[in-house]
């Protein structure tokens, strides 16, 4: 089996000069870092590494031979146009400022999004000439959020693992873009097994747009979608450690860390490295230098900040713009403070070799990063891990990924020139004791969680999602044959049966479905079987199902768990209506005046907003907003939602039909327990079921945790009326 990698970047590039030809290692933290990983790290057979080339197809035929390593590089060959305005206009003017909370600078344009398309399909096609069923393809970052979905769509019996790379953002910045390109996005990324995020907040974002924007449910990160198993997750990203670490005495570093010390023998060094970029808070950091000169004098000519830039995106109107903008702070600053014999900040706009780059690092006094907002951000991680000295000390903005992993840092907020001039002062101040232990603490973190345990963690994990994605069957007459033995030859069985769109169809208003003279007897003689124990567990309102199917010596749970019929007597978990029953009751009257066709239906302990007889679009889109509406509301209440078959529903929380199957019947024994739901409401119970004798069946389209499907109302019946 072979495993395909999927980048934008390849980790190698080609340098064509007058006379030679070189090939060198791509500069940017994702190939840097996946390339630190070995083909060992991956499951037997061939590793690919498949991205769009900077260089053409003759140079390539003339070079490939060069390229050395662990992976077979399959470079991808976009035509300009379509490289430019898929690189240029939708990942980097699009996608990567909406990420990154700047929607000022998206420049949504269409043709973008078409040229967006085009490269996707036709990396698509590239992956498809070299996959093969039982394959593992791992794509990673923002450029191809829809490719998983269309490889999918092509080759489904393979693994498909997506891994991004930047934050994702909240639902009210994401549906910024056009409600076509969102649906494309999000659904192509549903294609894969797994979806991994460096962050919890990322991860949470995600699943909430989902719900919001496709109303794809979830549970503990778990979904299913297309009739199948998705998981997202969080792996944060490392680096290789022990490259860092030893790096700090390799001859040239110390060559180089030898020669910083004797320039800058007088003064403390704030140094910092970035990409050129308006993400960076490279602005925000030269103001709060500033704040620490003009708050702090005594620091003046007594600290130089070196500040490295490297080139990014030139094309980009935005980053050229910031480049400008920058070298006039810097100017200033410098003709402000700075004198003959004393220049605040030494800024250099090039790249800088590894080697360098390690001498820097550890020769600085403070490492200095602002971004405004990063998925992770890994040259904190280089940093502290390039401190073979266990000194130094990492000043990072709270708005990084690897904020909320590297605990010995100075935390501050890049937006507040004071408090990053008040954590200069502190940082450069820190004596070289409490440096240590800060040190040591977050190398022990980066050296347990290096890059290898990162791509480990998530290979098993998409390993584990994927053996169990096998969806649920159809419950054809071979597996119903199977399954009418096994209850025959039961002694004990539990019937779960839920009642609307399962018993009974759906009707325009809840009191219209009222049961029908055929299912009441079919209930009466389930019922009569002594072997068998038959519950109605139904959203249904108590009174209601009482008065339709009272006199048939069922047991009920209705309204979720909030009533409960046990021997022949009602009783409630329930004691009396919470607090927020009249605010919520007011939110949904709105909405029902602002959807024509909704209405509530008020039950004992819950309320719930159909929209069943709505325009299709408008009602769910209010459905959406409502969601929304109710989600902030009830935030440390004891209510939850629930998204359910054209219903948002508020109910009591822990009321819902997985607890009370747990809470009466999950602690007896029968030989075989049957549950039939149609709804969300249905996957809390059908979640509980996961051993042999343990059958859920859905009923009708959607994604279900049940291991069986039936089309319809009358094929349930048809089934109960075999079992008789």
């Amino acid at each position: 089996m072979s495993t395909i990698i999927i980048s934008y970047r390849l980790p190698y590039k080609i340098t064509t000069g007058k006379t030679h030809v070189t090939v060198t290692q791509a500069s940017g933290g994702l190939a840097t870092a996946i390339n630190s990983l070995k083909k060992e790290n991956f499951q037997a057979g061939k590793v690919y590494w498949m991205g769009c080339a900077d260089f053409s197809v003759n140079t390539w035929e003339k070079n490939r031979d060069k390229f050395k390593g662990d992976y077979i590089i399959r470079p991808v060959f976009l035509d300009k146009e379509t490289d430019r305005n898929f690189y240029n206009g939708f990942s980097n003017s699009v996608l990567w400022p909406l990420f990154h909370y700047f929607p000022s600078n998206i420049d949504y344009q269409e043709k973008y999004l078409d040229a967006y398309k085009r490269a996707n399909e036709t990396m698509c096609n590239e992956v498809l000439q070299i996959l093969k069923p039982g394959d593992t393809v791992w794509i990673h970052d923002y450029h191809f959020l829809p490719l998983a979905g269309l490889i999918r769509s092509k080759q489904p019996n393979v693994k498909i693992g997506f891994f991004l790379h930047t934050p994702f953002p909240e639902y009210e910045i994401f549906r910024l873009l056009p409600h076509h390109c969102r649906n494309y996005l999000l659904k192509g990324m549903l294609g894969s097994d797994l979806v991994g995020f460096h962050t919890h907040d990322y991860n949470i974002h995600f699943l909430n747009t989902l719900l919001l924007q496709l109303g794809v449910q979830y549970k503990f990160s778990e979904l299913k979608y297309d009739n199948r198993n998705i998981r997202s997750g969080v792996f944060p990203i490392s680096i290789d450690f022990e490259k860092f670490n030893t790096a700090y005495h390799l001859p040239e570093v110390i060559k180089m860390r030898a020669q910083l010390k004797k320039r800058y023998a007088d003064y403390k060094i704030i140094f910092s490295v970035d990409r050129l970029d308006y993400t960076k808070g490279v602005l925000h950091r030269l103001a709060g230098y500033e704040k620490l000169l003009e708050k702090h004098p005594h620091w003046r000519n007594k600290v130089v900040f070196i500040l490295v830039m490297v080139p990014s995106r030139n094309e980009i109107s935005k980053y050229g713009e910031g480049k400008q903008m920058i070298e006039e702070r810097i100017s200033n600053i410098n003709g402000r403070y700075g004198n003959f014999n004393w220049s605040p900040i030494v800024y250099q706009h090039h790249s800088v070799n590894f080697n360098n780059l390690i001498a820097l690092y550890s020769v600085c006094d403070t490492a200095l990063i602002s971004p405004l907002r990063d998925g992770m951000n890994l040259v904190a991680k280089e940093f502290v891990a390039s401190r073979a000295d266990m000194q130094g000390v990492l000043l990072l903005s709270e708005m990084t990924g690897s904020a909320k992993e590297l605990s010995g840092a100075v935390i501050f907020n890049p937006f507040d020139a004071d408090d990053i001039a008040y954590k200069l002062d502190e940082s450069l101040n820190i004596d070289s004791t409490e440096a240590s232990e800060r040190i040591k603490s977050m190398q022990y973190r980066i050296k347990k969680h290096d890059i290898i345990k990162w791509a480990n963690d998530y290979m098993q994990s998409l390993e584990k999602v994927s053996e169990s994605n096998y969806g649920t069957k159809t419950f054809d007459k071979k597996e119903k044959e199977d399954f009418v033995k096994k209850y025959a030859a039961a002694q004990s069985r539990l019937l779960l049966l839920d009642y609307d769109g399962t018993l009974v169809n759906f009707a325009p208003t809840p009191d219209k479905a009222t049961p029908t003279d055929e299912l009441k007897d079919i209930l009466k003689q389930l019922v009569a079987d002594k072997k068998n124990r038959v519950v109605i567990i139904s959203g249904r309102n108590h009174n209601t199902l009482q008065e339709w199917l009272g006199d048939i010596p069922l047991e009920i749970i209705s309204e979720h768990g909030a009533y409960v019929k046990q021997h022949g007597k009602w009783h409630s978990a329930l004691a009396v209506k919470s607090i927020w029953w009249d605010k919520v009751m007011a939110v949904m009257q709105d909405y029902v005046e602002r959807c024509p066709g909704s209405f509530i239906e008020i039950k004992s302990f819950s309320m719930a907003w159909h929209y069943r007889n709505a325009d299709e679009q408008t009602g769910f889109q209010r459905s959406r907003e409502l969601l929304q509406s109710l989600n902030n509301y009830l935030i440390n209440s004891d209510a939850t939602t629930l998204d359910g078959n054209k219903v948002v529903e508020v109910r009591p929380m822990y009321t819902n039909k997985g607890n009370a199957y747990k809470q009466y019947y999950g602690e007896h024994k029968y030989d075989i327990k049957l549950a039939i739901g149609d709804d969300t409401t249905d996957e809390d119970l059908f979640y509980c079921f996961n051993t042999p004798n343990e059958i859920a069946i859905k009923v009708g389209k959607g994604s279900s945790y049940a291991r069986y499907r039936i089309n319809s109302v009358e094929q349930v019946i048809a089934l109960l009326k075999q079992l008789i």
